[in-house]
């Protein structure tokens, strides 16, 4: 139960953990960024075995943290609110799907709210900033458990992760009322007034999964979009230990609802999800949408958004965002623009009933491994004669390739980075022999932008930089 929501000031010392304000230039784009404690009380449940929830202990306290990102003018609001889950995977909030789309988010006039979704943040928190955020809580109040066996999950016994549901319902009920408490209060945009969507990276897709599998009668989003993850639930709280097994019906491969869910994967991902595919039924409406060329990771979204600044200041924190792959650079793909029009379609398939449209998936085939390892078969996907895959969401950056894009890459140890993937550049003589010129190159890939946009998966409005960004790294790897 929600008790208080408190607005966390500015100062010149003092200031919100991943702040997006100055990276993103919202004083010059009229958007606005605040931080709220939310203060209340929340069960801590555990599974009951057709997945619902039963209360293991009521009413533990916690305050954790809300960021808000808003039109600072009201009349600009679409009505659209995108709550993510921010990753907690490296102990810290980790705001990726803000990362991947705020360009979009902010030309659309979207509100997004963050939230943090695990205690194992608190400590980087308060190293970050002892004093602003002395309150947060996340104690777990039944401490004598057994730890889980076989998790993948971090588990850290000094908080309750399996807090965070009702955190998760007290933010959605207060958005979606019009009671003083509410920030949004005075944000509403056609008959409705504000449609939620709820949105999650990798680890923080498995909380989506747990939403509506367990918690769909207690609250009901307008939408769902789940990145970088499979269909697998996460724990119900920090001690039960993860059943890969129970994630979907009907055997761990299917997720959907009866309002719009879209699931995106990288090629990171795609290998290990085995999604069944897309549904149209009324209580089950699902997409699956795979990406060529991409990993889990990129060179945008875990370097280049942060710029020299902001990976200093994770330094400080001891957080190391690095590529470290000796046999090629960091991925760059340009996926950005297939997020942005997913998110489009799930607008548009919650406000006006218009389906998202379905995409080729990734083409995959079944691999041996070792001889006499009975377990050795793995799925591998199938390659082009550029060592890129087949299948797919594509656009023209690997229609029209400019290098060898793979969805790992290998350390100077012999490590391999599983999420961070690589692209080999071609050498500029075949960059010549492929496309002839530079300005030959920008006219294949301005032709390959149309059919991206009338198949659904590049939004006009991204067309010009899209085009601007793959020709500069066509220049750059020396095709003139």
């Amino acid at each position: 139960m929600l008790k208080s929501f408190i607005y966390q000031p500015v100062t010149e010392t003092s200031r919100p953990f991943a702040a997006a304000a100055k990276t993103c230039g919202f004083a010059e784009k009229g958007y606005v960024e605040d931080e709220y404690f939310q203060t209340g009380t929340a069960n801590v449940y555990e599974e009951n075995p057709d997945l619902s929830p039963k209360v293991l202990y009521p009413d533990a306290p916690y305050t954790t943290r809300v960021l808000i990102r808003r039109p600072a003018d009201p009349a600009r609001f679409s009505g659209n609110v995108v709550i993510e889950i921010l990753n907690s995977s490296a102990n810290i909030d980790i705001d990726r799907m803000w990362v991947n789309s705020w360009p979009f988010f902010m030309r659309n006039g979207d509100i997004y709210v963050g939230i943090s979704s695990k205690g194992h943040v608190v400590d980087t928190l308060k190293r970050f900033d002892p004093e602003r955020y002395g309150p947060i809580n996340w104690a777990n109040p039944l401490p004598d458990r057994k730890p889980p066996e076989n998790n993948h999950f971090l588990f850290l016994p000094q908080y309750e992760s399996g807090l965070f549901w009702d955190m998760l319902i007290d933010l959605a009920n207060l958005l979606r009322s019009d009671c003083p408490e509410n920030p949004l209060s005075g944000y509403k945009a056609g008959k409705k007034g504000r449609y939620l969507y709820l949105t999650g990276w990798s680890q923080s897709g498995s909380y989506i999964a747990r939403m509506i599998r367990s918690f769909h009668t207690q609250v009901q989003f307008d939408g769902y979009l789940l990145a970088g993850s499979g269909p697998q639930c996460a724990p119900m709280n920090a001690y039960c230990p993860q059943d890969r097994g129970r994630g979907g019906i009907p055997s761990g491969s299917v997720l959907g609802a009866p309002e719009p869910v879209i699931a995106i994967n990288t090629e990171s991902e795609n290998r290990h999800t085995f999604w069944y595919g897309d549904f149209d039924e009324p209580q089950f409406k699902f997409r699956t949408y795979q990406i060529a060329a991409s990993s889990h990771d990129t060179k945008y979204n875990l370097l280049d958004y942060y710029g020299e600044e902001g990976l200093a200041e994770l330094e400080r924190l001891n957080i190391h965002n690095a590529y470290y792959g000796v046999d090629g650079d960091p991925l760059d793909y340009p996926y950005e623009v297939i997020f942005n029009a997913a998110f489009y379609h799930l607008y548009r398939w919650v406000r006006d009933g218009v389906p998202a449209p379905h995409a080729p998936k990734i083409e995959t085939r079944m691999c041996d491994g070792p001889s006499g390892d009975p377990f050795g078969s793995y799925v591998a996907n199938k390659v082009d004669a550029f060592g890129n895959c087949r299948g797919g969401i594509r656009t023209p950056a690997v229609d029209y390739p400019t290098g060898k894009y793979t969805s790992f890459s290998t350390c100077a140890d012999g490590r391999v980075m599983a999420m961070f993937g690589k692209v080999n550049p071609f050498p500029p003589e075949l960059l010549k022999l492929l496309y002839g010129s530079l300005e030959h190159y920008r006219q294949l890939v301005t032709a390959g932008c149309k059919d991206a946009v009338s198949e659904g998966f590049m939004l006009p409005e991204d067309v010009e930089a899209f085009i601007e960004r793959v020709v500069a790294d066509a220049k750059k790897r020396g095709l003139s």
